[in-house]
């Protein structure tokens, strides 16, 4: 017994060295920018841009706030009691899930939110889907049930993902999209083809951007741009920011549609503006916000969404990334209350535009 016991504490101590030695390597890491990256192969937008920023280990750097994921965080989340845990029992609202058929079989150019931040649009003759995950992917809590919707769609052009994070980049339905549509393009940022290799067929291009750079599309009735977004990507054990995350900005049509992807608040919203000055739909995170000690780099709240859609200068905001997943601690239906509220202390609740689950619209 006393040997058991013995080896126990040897194994239990040795767990605590190994776990000792990852925080200390971990808080001890830092992003240091040592060059620049583009593909040389597209137009970049921004006269003075010199490439997005790279550090010593190859990764990837927020160009204002750089970010690295810690496992300290990590822990002190996971360990932290919720404050509003009751509330987020209590909280049983969730989105209405409508019926995307009517939408589906039209050729009117418009927009779908498919839930979190999927969008299916139809702009200037093209078919467009944005970080597409459909039916129930794995490793995902879903506080409501959608069907997918791959045997429903005609048409698939683009396929443009903001980052490698399981819930913007679904592998069973990145595989569902190129087997049903062998000639859609996948668009993403640097190094993102690495992810999509096995997962697409061989006539399915991709074209890897960095930050504030424009695709090279053969119908020039579309304009797709990467722009910087304040974020991260990681996928497995030893891949931190390898894979470039970011928004986009969608022209055709005499429509032109911001899409944030996944970020926390920034100049990235000023300094599209700058680049974009006539944005008529800012699509944006609202939600997966709390606790804001692990959450604050990453994920915009409600009230920043706002200030980022003044600060872009865009005409109608449109909410996404909340109410499809449970990701964090806020109740399920607080970022829109919250988005709600703060609009109409700016004067601008007629400028929001929020959907059901499936819920779609036509450009005038």
């Amino acid at each position: 017994m006393k040997k058991l016991l013995k080896i126990i504490g040897v194994g239990l101590a040795l767990i605590a060295i190994i776990f000792g030695v990852i925080i200390l390597i971990n808080e001890r890491d830092k992003a240091v920018i040592v060059k620049y990256a583009n593909n040389e192969n597209l137009k970049t937008v921004k006269a003075d841009w010199q490439g997005t920023p790279v550090d010593e280990k190859g990764r990837f750097v927020n160009h204002e706030f750089p970010f690295l994921p810690r496992f300290t965080k990590m822990l002190r989340w996971t360990l932290s009691a919720n404050p509003q845990k009751q509330e987020k029992l209590n909280d049983t609202a969730r989105l209405a899930v409508l019926d995307p058929n009517e939408f589906l079989a039209s050729e009117r150019d418009g927009i779908l939110w498919l839930g979190h931040a999927a969008f299916f649009i139809r702009l200037g003759g093209k078919s467009i889907l944005l970080d597409p995950v459909f039916g129930e992917p794995s490793f995902l809590k879903p506080l409501v049930k959608i069907e997918s919707p791959i045997e429903k769609i005609k048409r698939v052009d683009y396929v443009l993902l903001s980052h490698d994070h399981r819930e913007h980049a679904d592998e069973k339905t990145i595989r569902a999209i190129a087997q049903k549509f062998p000639e859609a393009r996948f668009f993403g940022g640097l190094r993102m083809e690495e992810l999509l290799r096995d997962w697409i067929s061989p006539s399915n291009e991709v074209q890897t951007a960095g930050w504030f750079q424009q695709y090279n599309l053969t119908d020039e009735r579309v304009k797709i741009t990467f722009l910087p977004v304040r974020h991260w990507c990681k996928r497995g054990l030893f891949d931190t920011n390898h894979i470039l995350w970011g928004g986009y900005v969608i022209e055709g049509a005499g429509q032109t549609i911001y899409f944030s992807g996944d970020s926390g608040f920034g100049s990235h919203y000023r300094e599209t503006a700058e680049i974009f000055p006539e944005i008529d739909y800012f699509l944006i995170g609202i939600g997966a916000y709390k606790p804001r000690f692990m959450m604050a780099e990453n994920h915009n709240t409600p009230e920043e969404a706002v200030q980022a859609f003044t600060d872009a200068r865009a005409k109608v905001l449109v909410p996404m990334h909340y109410g499809r997943f449970d990701m964090a601690d806020e109740p399920p239906s607080e970022p829109l209350k919250l988005l709600n509220e703060e609009a109409e202390k700016q004067g601008l609740r007629d400028k929001l535009k929020p959907l059901a689950l499936n819920e779609s619209f036509y450009f005038e």
